[in-house]
């Protein structure tokens, strides 16, 4: 007689990815508030002037909006009209979205 971890196992029909990676996403579950990905998206038509022309939304973690801006001065501008853009995020997507903002100079520029 052949031990249990001997017997050949029946063989399954391969998965594809997109299924496997779906039911796992389903069970762990991402957490994600969609109104993030839509803040992000629509900057453009959420974000007050000054915040429109000198910046771009990173992402946000823990109530906590990440801001990039390509220099120090438009951080220093933008810094004191903080309240401005959490009034505007407030009055699309509700008081607990976003609830601090942080810059952050681009590498990039």
């Amino acid at each position: 007689m052949r031990a249990k971890y001997y017997q050949e196992k029946p063989r399954r029909s391969p998965e594809e990815i997109t299924d496997i990676l779906g039911a796992i996403i389903e069970r762990v579950g991402t957490g994600a508030d969609r109104r993030a990905g839509t803040l992000v998206e629509e900057w453009e038509t959420i974000a007050p002037d000054r915040w429109r022309d000198r910046s771009r939304p990173v992402g946000i973690r823990r109530g906590v909006l990440l801001v990039e801006v390509p220099s120090g001065a438009d951080a220093s501008v933008l810094r004191h009209d903080t309240a401005g853009l959490l009034s505007a995020i407030s009055r699309r997507f509700g008081p607990t979205l976003v609830t601090a903002v942080k810059l952050r100079v681009s590498r990039t520029s």
